[in-house]
């Protein structure tokens, strides 16, 4: 259905090494509670965190909160060679250790369950492109942010002021003395930084990468126009990725960036990272088993909107979303093409493992971001993902009493496709004329029965189309549902004339719906 050609990866790997290393190696260790200890929730957090769990209805005294307790810590310390980092959501240790000495440490009363870690390295890869002219630059640019509402939502005043969103990358190169930012700085809209790869509080190093990312939250370029739609959020930024390999340790860096960043009052996470076949194997992408997508589930239940590019991956031979993107509370985010609504080639496709949608939605794959010096045109699901973090950051300004799951849900209803969806697009490219609105549509095509012929045939409303549109701006999504929702097969069909479109169906197939969608309408037809 969609075309093959070369990926190019948010931070996938075109060159990967596998590292076997005699003894230490790296593993987790859970323990079986917290016993004894002491939490005070008012000097802990900030004051952003109390009040996004007063809003959403949050105890402040929950468990998961609670310090690892230091006594396990110690005993673990002792009988290992290091102990690297500790986590109070998972309620576990991160250590160097021998198996030998690992067994002793399994043995230990408090210990719940011990496991090695991956020991892969693997080198990121990316693509910028430098040769669009400026005015096809600026048009870009206008796309970007214009196909998710960015005039009704300046109309209305909404910019994700008073909306915290913590950006996790590989680094922030040139960005404290970037044009594109200087107004985020000027007006004190950082309110935290780390580098959890360093541990330091610098992050205007490491890569151009969270530069790009950040712009399309809330940059502008020389001219003042702007390249994403929350620029008057405040912002958390966060390094946690190295930026010539991926070892394991970046799934650490990420959940202790989280657990950062609920503690100084972070909304929104925008997390454009990801780990597939060089770390899992597909039938582990179901939100359960990676580090980093128990983490995000974590952030999930601190009231915590987390989104996350779906990959890159899509005309690879993995091809289907990565790690934290499979985890059922983070909002996965698809790319579509600059032209239209179609799915980008490269990006990546769902369902997970266990058969949930993915991705949820969708925003453009190719923008026009900062780099560390300069702009660039930009491919991945990398910039959709900060286009929708964006954009929920504005939703959320306007409606502040939402919780973070009632918001993600509400995103994937004012997708362009809903209640359509597949597992390209999602429901789609998610707009403010569409959010909490349940205005019926108006129907724009028919759907005609041949139970002789086996094949229904579909009638376009002939006002509904335009003889003048360029390819690929009219689309009509066609999906065979099973009997428990599962997509069994998908199409998207260029729609260039009125001509009736037939589709053959079988009655001995296991289809149980036909499911379709053309400019703003669904309908559903079941199949006996």
């Amino acid at each position: 259905m969609y075309s093959k050609g070369i990926a190019f990866l948010f931070f996938s790997c075109i060159a990967c090494v596998s590292v076997f290393s005699q003894s230490p190696v790296k593993y987790r260790v859970y323990f079986k509670n917290k016993a004894n200890q002491q939490f005070d929730p008012h000097t802990y957090f900030d004051a952003k965190a109390i009040e996004r769990r007063a809003r959403q209805g949050l105890s402040l005294f929950d468990s998961t909160d609670f310090p690892v307790n230091p006594s396990y810590l110690n005993e673990v310390e002792r009988r290992v060679e290091t102990l690297k980092m500790h986590s109070r959501w998972l309620n576990a240790a991160v250590v160097m250790a021998t198996p030998e000495q690992m067994a002793a440490v399994s043995n230990l009363p408090f210990v719940s369950a011990v496991e090695q870690a991956s020991g892969v390295l693997c080198l990121p890869a990316s693509r910028d492109d430098e040769s669009l002219p400026p005015l096809k630059k600026a048009e870009e640019m206008q796309r970007q942010i214009e196909r998710m509402g960015a005039s009704d939502l300046q109309t209305q005043g909404l910019h994700g002021k008073g909306v915290r969103i913590a950006i996790f990358d590989v680094g922030f190169s040139g960005a404290d003395k970037h044009p594109a930012f200087v107004h985020l700085f000027q007006n004190q809209q950082i309110k935290g930084t780390r580098d959890f790869v360093k541990k330091r509080d610098y992050v205007y190093e490491g890569g151009w990468h969270g530069t790009a990312v950040w712009s399309c939250i809330a940059g502008k370029n020389p001219e003042g126009r702007w390249l994403g739609l929350a620029m008057d959020a405040e912002f958390l930024l966060a390094r946690t990725e190295l930026e010539r390999s991926e070892p394991f340790a970046e799934e650490e860096y990420w959940v202790a960036a989280a657990e950062w960043a609920d503690k100084n009052g972070a909304d929104i996470i925008n997390s454009s990272l990801g780990y597939t076949e060089n770390r899992y194997f597909p039938e582990q992408m179901n939100g359960k088993t990676a580090f980093i997508s128990r983490g995000a589930n974590m952030a999930a239940r601190k009231g915590i909107l987390v989104v996350n590019a779906a990959g890159n991956e899509g005309s690879g031979d993995w091809g289907i979303i990565g790690a934290p993107a499979d985890a059922d509370s983070v909002l996965a985010v698809g790319g579509v093409e600059p032209c239209c609504d179609y799915h980008i080639e490269f990006s990546s496709f769902g369902p997970t493992a266990d058969k949930r949608l993915k991705p949820n939605v969708a925003a453009q794959g190719r923008t026009l971001s900062a780099k560390s010096s300069g702009f660039s045109t930009v491919d991945g699901t990398s910039f959709a993902s900060p286009l929708m973090a964006g954009f929920a950051a504005c939703m959320w300004q306007k409606y502040p009493a939402l919780k973070n799951m009632e918001l993600f849900r509400l995103l994937e209803k004012s997708g362009h496709l809903y209640p359509y969806f597949d597992y390209a697009h999602g429901y789609g490219i998610p707009h403010p004329s569409r959010f909490n609105s349940e205005a019926p549509p108006e129907p724009t095509f028919n759907l005609v029965k041949d139970t002789a012929a086996a094949h229904y045939t579909v009638v376009i409303n002939p006002s509904h189309f335009d003889s003048s549109a360029t390819e690929f701006s009219q689309l009509l999504y066609v999906s065979e549902v099973d009997s428990r929702n599962h997509l069994i097969a998908y199409r998207v069909v260029d729609v260039s004339t009125t001509e009736p479109y037939v589709f053959k169906y079988s009655p001995f197939n296991p289809i149980s719906r036909l499911r379709l969608h053309y400019k703003g309408y669904t309908f559903e037809q079941a199949i006996p």
